[in-house]
C-alpha cells in the first residue's frame, strides 16, 4: 500500500505541476490574434479567428461550446475550433445567425431599447472535464433617438414660386411587427418656406439598399402647413424583414460598402388664379449615399489589445 500511495503521489504530483505549465503557457499571452469574414450567406456570417500562444500548452483543452444570446435569442456560437496540444497555433470560427439577429434587435426595441447580452462557454479538459462560465453585459444604445434626417426645399418644376416643404427633423419610434414587416412610425417636422398655405395630401417615401427595396412609407392623414409655419406630420413606416439578411449579406461581400438611395414625395394641393385647384406629386428629395462601416476592422483592433 505504501510503494501504491508514493506512486500516486507522484503522479498527482505531476499532474499538479504539468496544470502549473498550462496555466503559465496561457498566463505568457496570445498572439499574432487576426480576423476576418469567412462564408457569409442570407443564413450565416462567419468569422474566422486565427492565433497562437506563446509556446505549446501540451494540454487536450477544447471548447466544448461558446454561445452568445442576446434578448434570449442565441445570435452567435462557435462552430470550429482547431488546436493541437503540441502546437501553438489555433484556428476558430464563429457563426452568426442573421435572422435570430433582426429577431433579437426588435425584441430590444420593444424593450425600449434596454438588453443584455450574455455569453456562455464551456471549456473541458481531456473532452470530459468541464464547467460553463457566464458573463452578461447590459446594452443600453439609443438606436432610435440617433435617426434624424434633413432636407432643403426647392421651386416645384412647372409651378413657379410654388416651393416644396422644407424637411427639419425627424423622429422615429418603433411601433411593434405586421407578419413579414416590421413596423415604425416616423414623425417628419416640416417647413412650409411660401407664403400661403400647402395643404398636403399624400406624403411617402421608398428606400433601396444595393437595389433591394428595404423600407416604404406612406402619411396617415393629410395635413395643411401653415405659411412659414410648420407641422409633424406621422408615417407609416414598414420595413420588409425577409429583405435584410440579404442586404447584410451583400454589404459584406462587398467589403463592407453599400449603396443606399431614398426618395421621399409629396403630393400637394395648390389654388393657381387661372387653372384653380390643382393636386400635383412632386419629389422633395433623392438621397444616394454610399454606406461604409468598419465592423471587422473594429474587432481586430479590439482583439490586438489581447495580444501580448
Amino acid at each position: 500500500m505504501g510503494a501504491i500511495a508514493k506512486l500516486f503521489g507522484m503522479v498527482f504530483l505531476i499532474f499538479v505541476l504539468w496544470l502549473g505549465y498550462v496555466g503559465y503557457s496561457i498566463s505568457q499571452g496570445i498572439s499574432g490574434l487576426h480576423a476576418q469574414w469567412g462564408p457569409v450567406s442570407e443564413e450565416r456570417t462567419s468569422i474566422e479567428i486565427t492565433g497562437s500562444f506563446k509556446r505549446p500548452l501540451y494540454a487536450p483543452i477544447s471548447l466544448k461550446d461558446a454561445e452568445v444570446i442576446f434578448m434570449n435569442e442565441s445570435v452567435a456560437k462557435l462552430s470550429r475550433m482547431e488546436y493541437s496540444p503540441t502546437s501553438t497555433d489555433f484556428k476558430s470560427e464563429i457563426v452568426i445567425f442573421n435572422r435570430e439577429v433582426v429577431d433579437a434587435i426588435l425584441k430590444y426595441l420593444e424593450n425600449n431599447e434596454s438588453g443584455e447580452i450574455v455569453v456562455k462557454i464551456v471549456p473541458a479538459l481531456f473532452g470530459a472535464l468541464s464547467t460553463e462560465i457566464e458573463t452578461s453585459i447590459p446594452f443600453r444604445e439609443k438606436i432610435l433617438e440617433s435617426i434624424h434626417l434633413t432636407a432643403e426645399s426647392h421651386e416645384v418644376a412647372g409651378i413657379p414660386g410654388v416651393k416644396t416643404p422644407e424637411l427639419r427633423d425627424t423622429l422615429v419610434r418603433y411601433d411593434g411587427r405586421e407578419g413579414d414587416k416590421a413596423v415604425f412610425t416616423t414623425v417628419l417636422v416640416l417647413y412650409n418656406p411660401n407664403s400661403y398655405p400647402l395643404p398636403l395630401v399624400k406624403t411617402s417615401y421608398r428606400v433601396w439598399i444595393n437595389g433591394i427595396e428595404a423600407a416604404y412609407g406612406e402619411s396617415e392623414r393629410n395635413v395643411v402647413i401653415p405659411a412659414g409655419g410648420t407641422v409633424e406630420l406621422p408615417v407609416k413606416t414598414y420595413v420588409n424583414l425577409s429583405s435584410l439578411p440579404k442586404v447584410w449579406a451583400l454589404h459584406v461581400k462587398n467589403g463592407e460598402e453599400s449603396t443606399v438611395r431614398a426618395k421621399l414625395y409629396f403630393r400637394i394641393q395648390i389654388n393657381l388664379p387661372l387653372t384653380g385647384k390643382i393636386t400635383k406629386e412632386v419629389e422633395l428629395t433623392t438621397i444616394e449615399k454610399t454606406v461604409k462601416t468598419n465592423i471587422m476592422d473594429q474587432i481586430n483592433s479590439k482583439l490586438s489589445g489581447l495580444n501580448t
